[in-house]
């Protein structure tokens, strides 16, 4: 299975605003604080900017938030990089290509 990146990273993004936003940070603060440009900080909250580790360490110790609290459970990206489907009776969680080419075999005439 592959895991759906751009959930990913929006969730983390979504994770690290609420800190700083909890905390009261302005963009420009948190990044000045992590050695980032504020630009880089709308992107990587915004999941467009895939941060790397050391990144996301560095904003991690500038928010006071242990790493792991990013990081969506096992569930969580499951969820993310699966979609419910009907086969029969009974309801699966498939990738989403998966889906796809059964929709298709499911609609040629």
């Amino acid at each position: 299975m592959r895991v759906n990146e751009t959930e990913l990273y929006r969730t983390i993004g979504e994770r690290l605003r609420a800190r700083r936003e909890e905390l009261g940070l302005k963009q420009s603060a948190l990044a000045a604080e992590a050695g980032l440009r504020r630009t880089s900080i709308t992107n990587i909250e915004a999941g467009r900017q895939k941060a790397p580790l050391h990144v996301l360490y560095a904003l991690c110790l500038a928010l006071d938030l242990e790493i792991g609290c990013l990081l969506p459970s096992n569930d969580e990206v499951l969820e993310q990089s699966t979609v419910t489907v009907e086969l029969g009776r009974e309801k699966k969680r498939i990738p989403p290509e998966a889906a796809r080419v059964l929709e298709t075999l499911l609609t040629k005439p």
